[in-house]
């Protein structure tokens, strides 16, 4: 982000930042606090209220990510983190020149499975979104298991009989800080659009089915969100969310690992060794037992999801879409053509076929039809598919459906298509197969395409610009068709296959979101 010299000063409620300007009179505000660095006593407890500042505090460089096992820096999700904190409550504010007001307002929940990423990934540079007119908010939150932990003493200890979602509590608090100081910076509390990819969107999910985010914002925009799916009776993961009771019995034994059987010992006990001991995995994990990369978070996968804890989430996000109980406000959707083609896959025929029946019992005939592999090569393309069906399409094109059913604001949803410029010696991806990953859109979205050092064509420029203003026009006015860049009509009309030239696209497949509705039991709710 190149900069020039002036510091631009705003006053927010907790005292005065000095922050940098940007390239076209951008304004950008780094690392600024928004909530009490959850350390000692605070671990585990919800946020609490900044602590202010005399004199002006420098606001010119990212905070430190949350603690977390990142995944190779060579991977296509690794934002480059170095730094790692407990004091990770910060977010980051981009906007326009001094005097502007009345700015949407964007602010973006970042990807990483609940386990890793943070809000300083330079693919969420909010300076192109900012000089088109909004003003845009990334926010660091708790991770793993500082941030979801739940446990028998801290549910004792709450005062509402429940546990664990203090990550989501964070980006409530960071929601709360932007109604009560966005203004200063140019941008209109009133008009906040909510938006993020992979677990970011399954934030989205959740904070939309938190009577604790209500208010709080008017627009959302989901990219590749799992999470909608029944509450486990077990400990949640990137698909589904655990049941209270499962959880506090994962984080007591876990506290029996550690040696660190109270709430006292648990708090004192040094972040790194916290996060090192590894519980046994449950059976029927199927999605998450595969190769390569497969090690990536798998230490937090038994208690650092979301929570059905009864206040933060009353219900699962699924339950909760079913009553119409979730905050009824415009939705852009969407996923990505290969989801899963940048993540782990089964290795061979013999374990694909295994791990099917494992996980699928009953079902898992059906399974091998709808997903049909003969040889090893199939079976990894195969395993793909299955997991980003399982994980991410199904859950958003749901949510998709069940807004439009249940809610009176419009829905729209789109597929992107477009296959980025991949290098032939890329890291951790299957280059010929990948075309449209999960998570390809962002660079787009966001303009920072050169985030990645790949060979992106002026045809990939235009849909960048074309996309930034799709997703500006409906954080404008709830309408991505108001300038005219697409022509796309809300789910009932049809769906958007956004590529080199957007246009009419095609739903995910229907016989096997059917498999999944009928998995889910909601065929009927969907019929």
């Amino acid at each position: 982000m190149s900069t020039e010299q002036t510091t631009p000063v705003v006053a927010v409620d907790s005292g005065e930042l000095a922050g940098l300007t940007c390239a076209d009179g951008v304004r950008a505000f780094l690392g600024v606090p928004y909530a009490a660095p959850p350390v000692g006593d605070l671990r585990w407890r919800p946020p609490h209220p900044v602590v202010g500042w005399t004199g002006t505090r420098t606001a010119q460089e990212h905070a430190p990510a949350a603690p977390q096992f990142p995944p190779p820096a060579n991977s296509l999700y690794s934002g480059g983190e170095q730094e790692f904190s407990e004091n990770c409550l910060h977010l980051n504010v981009w906007t326009g020149a001094e005097g502007d007001a009345g700015r949407p307002v964007m602010v973006w929940l970042h990807f990483g499975a609940y386990q890793f990423g943070s809000a300083g990934n330079p693919m969420y540079d909010g300076a192109a979104l900012a000089a088109s007119g909004v003003t845009v908010v990334s926010v660091n939150h708790r991770l793993g298991r500082l941030g979801f932990l739940a446990h028998p003493e801290l549910t004792a200890e709450s005062g509402y009989g429940g546990s664990g979602n203090y990550g989501l509590m964070d980006q409530i608090a960071a929601l709360e800080w932007v109604r009560r100081n966005i203004a200063t910076f140019g941008g209109d509390p009133r008009n906040v659009t909510l938006f993020g990819v992979s677990a970011g969107g399954n934030s989205v999910h959740n904070l939309r089915s938190s009577p604790l985010a209500a208010g709080l914002f008017h627009k959302v925009i989901v990219e590749s969100a799992p999470g909608l799916a029944p509450a486990l009776d077990g400990p949640g993961h990137p698909a589904n969310p655990g049941t209270l009771a499962a959880a506090e019995k994962a984080g007591t034994e876990l506290a029996a690992l550690l040696g660190a059987p109270t709430l006292a010992e648990l708090r004192a006990l040094p972040v790194e060794q916290l996060m090192a001991a590894q519980l046994p995995r449950a059976a029927g994990r199927w999605s998450f037992d595969l190769v390569p990369g497969a090690e990536i978070g798998l230490a937090l996968f038994d208690t650092g999801y979301p929570v059905v804890d009864g206040h933060v989430l009353p219900k699962d996000p699924l339950a909760a879409f079913l009553a119409g109980e979730v905050a009824d406000v415009p939705m852009l959707a969407g996923n990505a053509a290969n989801e899963a083609s940048g993540l782990p896959y089964v290795g061979s025929l013999a374990a694909y076929r295994a791990d099917v029946e494992e996980a699928f019992g009953e079902h898992a005939a059906h399974v091998l039809e709808l997903y049909p592999a003969t040889t090893d090569a199939e079976a990894r393309t195969a395993s793909w598919a299955l997991l980003g069906d399982q994980v991410f399409v199904w859950s958003t094109w749901t949510a998709a459906r069940l807004h439009q059913r249940r809610l009176t604001s419009p829905v729209h949803y789109f597929r992107f298509l477009r296959r980025p410029p991949i290098p032939a010696d890329a890291d951790l991806i299957e280059r010929d197969y990948a075309a449209a990953f999960h998570g390809a859109e962002v660079p787009y979205v966001f303009g920072t395409l050169d985030a990645w050092d790949w060979d992106w064509t002026d045809a990939d420029r235009a849909l960048s610009r074309r996309l930034q203003q799709v997703w500006i026009d409906f954080a404008r006015t709830g309408d991505p068709t108001a300038s005219g860049s697409v022509d796309w009509p809300t789910l009932a009309g049809g769906v958007l296959g956004i590529d080199i030239e957007p246009g009419p696209g095609a739903p995910p497949d229907p016989a096997r979101m059917a498999f999944w509705d009928r998995y889910h039991g909601v065929a009927g709710e969907l019929a």
